[in-house]
């Protein structure tokens, strides 16, 4: 099936991502911007498929290269740059998609341009028990109710946050981006960053896991995910506003 921007991109084999990843990197080279696998990307599973790739790339580092101040024409410059390589491409909101070969082949490759990409990147990395039920969005929807109830924030793109009192970012409350710092926040004292690695690491060390299981459950997007119509980063935007 493959993704949906493309006419004729096909599901691919976790096995074959590294190669992927490394046709759009190739053609970045030199730029001084690299695209980080995020999501099931980041932890590829041989045998499991996927319809497209989630990549992350540096904002600062799409900027500096093309030489500009603004996102909007950075992403553009970006598509455009990678088109000239060969490449077929297409931009939808703050995406920019990209059309890989791979064997007989194609992928569709999903690039989001953010900023601080490298401490992002760890943000969307995850340690998913084989056969679990839940995604990495789950892991996040719960991060976010969690973070809500203890008056903070939770944003997958720039860390944690204390909340105001109409329920959004404090924009002078960054807390901290360090996974570990993030973990004993939600978590107690005594959690590290595996313990944020999935839902099920959440749930096992939080005292009433079941209520707050029951709580996420009832949100709209956590039977809904990710549709196909959604990147990653909408899906989560999405979530945020419901949460507030």
């Amino acid at each position: 099936m493959g993704g949906n921007v493309f006419q004729g991109t096909s599901d691919f084999d976790h096995k074959d991502i590294e190669v992927i990843l490394k046709t759009v990197n190739d053609s970045l080279a030199g730029t001084g911007i690299e695209a980080i696998p995020v999501g099931s990307a980041a932890t590829p599973t041989p045998g499991k498929t996927s319809g497209d790739l989630d990549v992350i790339v540096d904002l600062d580092a799409v900027m500096n290269y093309f030489d500009v101040r603004d996102p909007k024409t950075g992403r553009k410059m970006l598509n455009d740059y990678i088109s000239q390589k060969g490449f077929e491409t297409a931009q939808t909101g703050t995406n920019v998609h990209v059309r890989s070969p791979v064997g007989n082949s194609s992928a569709q490759v999903d690039i989001m341009v953010v900023a601080n990409a490298p401490t992002v990147a760890k943000f969307h990395k995850h340690s998913i028990p084989q056969g679990s039920p839940y995604k990495g969005l789950h892991k996040q929807l719960l991060m976010s109710i969690i973070a809500k109830d203890k008056g903070l924030l939770w944003s997958a793109w720039q860390g944690l946050f204390r909340r105001l009192p109409n329920g959004k970012k404090d924009p002078n409350g960054f807390i901290t981006d360090d996974l570990d710092g993030i973990a004993k926040e939600l978590l107690g004292d005594d959690a590290t960053a595996n313990d944020l690695s999935s839902a099920e690491s959440i749930l096992a060390k939080v005292p009433n896991s079941e209520e707050l299981l029951a709580r996420a459950e009832q949100d709209r997007n956590w039977s809904t995910v990710k549709t196909e119509s959604l990147s990653e980063q909408d899906w989560f935007r999405q979530v945020m506003e419901s949460l507030k």
